[in-house]
């Protein structure tokens, strides 16, 4: 982890910031490094008796203490530099040159060891600075070791030489030659550090883009995975957990803790995990808590390569299970088959209602002329007091009949709404009158109201009636069991659901409606009584629905009997838009 830090550290990254303060940084450190190492080993070397050209002492420790306070002094400048940090470098460099210029100089000019050291800026600026680097390092390089080869040739030599096995240069050729070797090394090595460097630079670059997508990549499938509303399950080889998203939390109940690592088939049916034609399959689930939930699931195998290191061979094999919750889809479906169902029956039952209506209306026509003909008989023959009995069973299972058929036509098409502004008040008083003068509603049935004055409604007038209608005739049939008077109706503006709205309410002294009941009596054809169609509440719900309102079943305030409310919204004010 080091070592691959340090070679990172250490990468040739064209970079005005950061990056390039640390690569000046470490080629401070290696400068100090490499002087003093060199120094020191030739100094050891020198101690064994080996013939080496070397200043006295005093100089060399002179020559070290300049490049220890010019390196500290470099780095601490360094540190608080923000700008021109290219131009810094290129001075450390030009330093490097000058540095290995004077030891070579004083270790024997052409005769050094120490030339090789010529190359250690060439390289660093190559690597380093910008594309011609490591050519200015190399330019300099030969420029200083061709001074000090002419200082050479000319006898300005340091007077030490004297007493080591310095040998002077008489051929000008020799040094030229020396000097050519040199330069073309300089400048060949400059050239391809600088190419070499180039080449790195770009595959970094691609390296660091490619890194940087498959980041985004990698965020964007965690987010996909995290995110989505499908519950996603792997397996290895072996049926183990290895993963799940919280999609698959919510739905199972399991956090994923509880599952990685552990069996499949522990927690969840084993036919999921089974290879069938078909690309989807339902199945119940089994949830945490022990609730049952139907889930449709599909299956897939994915084909790694396997994982050797891993020394897993199950791992290969890996297995991804998605699992959707379609408890409520399916619940929906039953639902709009229902509707469609109904609405098939209601269209055809419609059509056979309406004509039903004509032979109802001449059975009954025909049998208020026989009621006419035998009132006029006064005889008290019993077949002809057993004559009127028949003609009014028949009128009033006709009417009975004909209150149905209208009923039921009401409620398979309902009629389109004509929304106006109606008192209604007087709306209530006529429609109590007509009620009263019903066969299922006694002329002494007890009625009261309690409406304020002028209290508009915007609604369909005619549908309305007809709501109020059945609510009226529902609360007398059930006053009339208890003997238990008055139908009080009840009308306030109240806020419903955040919009104004009329409730309308009926209230009786009956037997009332069981709790488990409430919502049971608005299905259509649902009744308690004998001889009743059952559309009654039906309607009235779907004709409040169909203005926008709600109807509710409300507990009465004196304990007995029972309360419908229906509330109708009003139009928004225009400030309330």
């Amino acid at each position: 982890m080091v070592k691959s830090r340090l070679i990172s550290d250490l990468s040739p990254r064209q970079s005005g910031g950061e990056q390039l303060r640390l690569h000046i940084l470490w080629l401070l450190m290696i400068r100090v490094l490499l002087f003093t190492l060199l120094i020191a080993v030739t100094v050891a070397l020198q101690t064994k008796g080996r013939d080496i050209i070397l200043p006295p002492p005093a100089v060399t420790m002179a020559f070290l203490s300049v490049v220890f306070i010019y390196s500290i002094g470099s780095a601490g400048l360094l540190q608080n530099m923000v700008r021109h940090l290219p131009r810094f470098g290129l001075l450390q460099l030009l330093s490097d040159t000058i540095f290995a210029a004077l030891l070579v100089a004083g270790t024997g000019c052409s005769q050094s060891i120490f030339t090789p050291v010529f190359l250690f800026p060439v390289i660093a600026g190559g690597m380093s600075l910008s594309r011609t680097g490591g050519l200015i390092a190399a330019a300099a390089t030969s420029i200083l070791y061709g001074g000090i080869l002419a200082c050479e040739y000319l006898g300005y030599i340091p007077r030490f030489y004297a007493q080591t096995r310095y040998v002077p240069p008489t051929d000008y050729l020799t040094l030229t030659n020396v000097y050519a070797v040199y330069g073309l090394t300089f400048f060949t090595l400059g050239f391809l550090s600088n190419l070499l460097a180039g080449r790195l630079r770009k595959t970094e670059e691609a390296l660091s883009q490619t890194s940087v997508q498959f980041d985004r990549l990698h965020l964007l499938y965690k987010q996909v995975f995290d995110d989505i509303g499908t519950g996603i399950v792997t397996v290895d080889g072996r049926n183990r957990v290895t993963s799940c998203n919280p999609a698959f939390e919510r739905i199972s109940g399991f956090t994923a803790a509880e599952l990685l690592g552990l069996p499949f088939s522990n927690f969840f049916p084993a036919e999921m995990l089974t290879e069938t034609d078909q690309s989807r399959q339902v199945a119940d689930l089994q949830r945490k808590d022990g609730a049952m939930m139907r889930v449709r699931h599909t299956f897939a195998t994915l084909n790694l390569p396997p994982a050797p290191a891993l020394n897993d061979p199950g791992g290969a094999q890996c297995k991804v299970i998605t699992v959707q919750d379609v408890s409520l889809l399916e619940q929906m479906e039953r639902q709009m088959r229902n509707t469609e169902k109904m609405a098939a029956i209601g269209e055809l039952s419609a059509a056979i209602a309406h004509d039903f209506r004509n032979p109802i209306a001449a059975i009954s026509g025909s049998a208020q002329l026989l009621k006419n003909v035998h009132a006029a008989d006064s005889s008290p023959d019993p077949l002809s007091r057993a004559n009127r009995h028949l003609t009014e069973i028949i009128l009033r299972e006709s009417v009975r009949m004909e209150k149905t058929i209208t009923d039921f036509l009401q409620f398979a098409r309902p009629q389109a709404l004509t929304l106006e502004w109606f008192d209604l008040r007087r709306l209530c008083e006529e429609t109590i009158r007509q009620v009263k003068g019903k066969e299922s509603c006694p002329l002494s049935a007890a009625m009261e109201l309690d409406i304020p004055d002028h209290l508009d409604c915007w609604a369909d007038r005619q549908l309305v009636q007809t709501l109020l209608t059945h609510l009226l005739e529902n609360s007398c049939a059930a006053a009339s069991q208890t003997g238990q008077w008055p139908v009080l109706v009840r009308a306030r503006e109240n806020e419903e659901s955040g919009r104004n709205a009329v409730c309308l309410a009926v209230l009786d002294h009956g037997p009332g409606i069981a709790e488990d009941l409430r919502e049971v009596v608005f299905t259509p054809f649902f009744s308690t009584k004998a001889n009743c169609a059952g559309l009654g509440l039906s309607i009235v719900r779907q004709l409040a629905e169909q203005h926008g309102g709600s109807v509710h079943l409300l507990e009465p305030e004196t304990g007995t009997g029972c309360v419908a409310e229906v509330c109708l919204p009003l139009p928004a004010l225009p400030d309330e838009y």
